[in-house]
């Protein structure tokens, strides 16, 4: 591509100075065979010319779509290797405009923009500028200072232009992030009459990118006024300077016209530099959000010496385990427990008392700041990550499923799980007989989101998609807290049954469902108050014994028995 380039702009030059032969030697002298010879070559050098630039078009093509899908595939690969910490800190919004848009000003502003104009612009300069010395060595030096003040004065304004460019791409990328939850959550919009207030602080956030793109954007094409205001100057004065030499004879006529007609090839490129350079600065803007995304690393990660954990047999340890998610948001502090292999397990605790926390920790989606985890004796810093995760199976409160099969979605447990092994999880799930009434069966598409399924349905899959890898431990995070009171017993029902084969661990709210459990936790903001059966646990009237006697004045249902 770059030959092509080189070639196209070798051409352009010649074709340029060969004027000064064309006057000087062929038209003023009245020499047609000469004229006819030249003209030929001419006409050789166009056909190389649309041949060799039509190649050079596909070429650059070739290479932008590679060089961008090289990016995107490695920003992908990097992102699924980063911690959860990340993607609760930075909008999906955001890195999805980082994805697309940010890696498309890349390709427009550093490969189309950066490579194919700057290569050909500054090819175009070398060879007018070699042509120009050999035909006035006096102008061309006068040429060359002008030319040097063209491309060092815009410099300063250069860097300000590429500040202010990241800092609107910034908030380009913050008004996705707000577009992406205006489109979430239409529903709780709707339901509540929040439709004018969203369209007048989204008409806030507007006017906001307005102000900061009306900067960066006089700024950037500041720097690209200069340098042309600059060369018509230099190029005005060599005009005057060269009629005055051409008038005393010191110079021909062929070699003023073939001087004035490089300088306006120069004056071309120049303009083509310059007006090249907004939609560079906007790439190397683009380019720099990149680059923040690539400098992030994973906060949990496996270390170099990480072993297999073995199939899990003994007990989960949590040995004085403290973990903040931030200075403001704080998850557990010195959490001691024991979770045994075959137990029933629940930890129950109001909201933000550090629930989940206990399975981010235990899945290793965040690490624990101070203590350890044990995993049948190995702490789980020092165990590989898939051998963690492999015997986990998770069904959390927000099911997400993706926009495909039900068949892909349960499959995704195990990736290599047969179609047999998947209608047996869907079986174990108690959602098999209601598939097949779909008329599609198990191909059936579940839309976005899982959007053509209702809770129960979605919970159901969400089940089976967690049983089909035949986990050790089944962990529900308020599984069914969205879902009616019947829906809700009827899976519950089915995890009493799937629980005889594994140990399970329960995350709710929800206290009617302790009387499942072989062992209770109660958290309270962050640390674990008190443990045992339900029995004693009300027996000993603190939190748990408030928050069963609040469950039953909230229900009409009987009492139900303590044991």
């Amino acid at each position: 591509m770059f030959c092509c380039l080189i070639f196209d702009a070798a051409f352009d030059s010649v074709l340029r100075v060969s004027l000064k032969f064309i006057v000087d030697a062929a038209i003023i002298p009245q020499n047609f065979k000469l004229l006819t010879q030249i003209l030929s070559l001419f006409a050789v050098g166009a056909i190389l010319y649309i041949a060799i630039g039509l190649l050079g078009l596909f070429l650059g093509a070739r290479l932008g779509i590679i060089i961008i899908n090289n990016i995107r595939r490695s920003l992908f690969e990097h992102l699924q290797n980063l911690s959860m910490e990340f993607f609760g800190r930075r909008s999906a919004g955001d890195i999805v405009k980082c994805m697309i848009s940010d890696v498309q000003k890349v390709e427009n502003g550093l490969i189309s923009m950066g490579l194919t104009v700057v290569v050909l612009e500054i090819s175009n300069i070398l060879f007018a500028t070699i042509f120009l010395f050999l035909l006035n060595w006096q102008l061309a030096t006068l040429t060359c200072i002008g030319i040097t003040l063209c491309i060092v004065a815009p410099a300063p304004l250069a860097q300000i232009a590429t500040s202010k460019g990241y800092q609107l791409l910034e908030k380009e990328g913050k008004l996705a992030s707000i577009v992406e939850e205006n489109i979430l959550s239409q529903s709780v919009i709707k339901l509540f009459g929040m439709e004018n207030r969203a369209t007048q602080d989204f008409s806030t956030h507007l006017n906001d990118l307005q102000r900061i793109y009306v900067g960066a954007t006089f700024v950037s094409y500041a720097v690209q006024k200069i340098p042309i205001i600059l060369f018509v100057l230099t190029q005005l004065a060599i005009l005057s300077i060269g009629a005055v030499m051409t008038f005393r004879n010191f110079m021909s006529v062929g070699t003023l016209v073939s001087y004035q007609v490089l300088l306006v090839g120069l004056n071309l490129s120049i303009l083509g530099f310059s007006g090249s350079l907004p939609i560079v600065i906007d790439g190397v803007a683009a380019l720099q959000r990149i680059t923040d995304i690539f400098s992030e690393t994973p906060t949990v990660k496996e270390t170099h010496d990480a072993v297999p954990l073995p199939h899990f047999a003994q007990e989960i340890c949590f040995e004085n385990a403290t973990f903040n998610y931030s200075t403001e948001r704080v998850g557990v502090k010195n959490l001691s427990l024991t979770i045994r292999d075959g137990e029933y397990v629940m930890f129950v605790g109001q909201s933000g008392a550090g629930k989940s926390t206990i399975v981010n920790l235990l899945t290793r989606f965040y690490d624990a700041d101070k203590g350890r985890i044990l995993f049948d004796g190995i702490d789980l810093r020092h165990a590989t990550l898939r051998s963690l995760r492999s015997q986990i199976g998770l069904v959390s409160q927000e099911v997400i499923l993706f926009n495909t099969s039900i068949r892909e979605n349960i499959r995704m447990g195990d990736l290599e799980a047969s179609d047999a092994q998947v209608e047996a999880a869907a079986k174990n799930a108690e959602i098999h007989e209601f598939i097949l009434t779909l008329l599609q069966g198990y191909d059936t598409p579940v839309g976005g989101r899982g959007g053509q399924l209702s809770g129960g349905q979605r919970q159901r899959i969400a089940l089976a998609r967690a049983l089909v890898r035949d986990p050790a431990i089944l962990i529900l995070d308020e599984a069914t807290s969205a879902l009616d009171v019947a829906t809700e017993a009827g899976i519950l029902a089915t995890i009493d049954r799937i629980a005889k084969q594994r140990t399970v661990i329960v995350i709710t709210h929800r206290i009617a469902q302790a009387l499942r459990a072989d062992k209770i936790f109660v958290l309270e903001n962050g640390s674990i108050t008190a443990s045992g059966h339900h029995t004693d646990l009300v027996e000993r009237e603190g939190l748990y014994a408030t928050l069963w006697q609040q469950g039953h004045q909230t229900s009409n249902s009987p009492k139900l028995p303590l044991s």
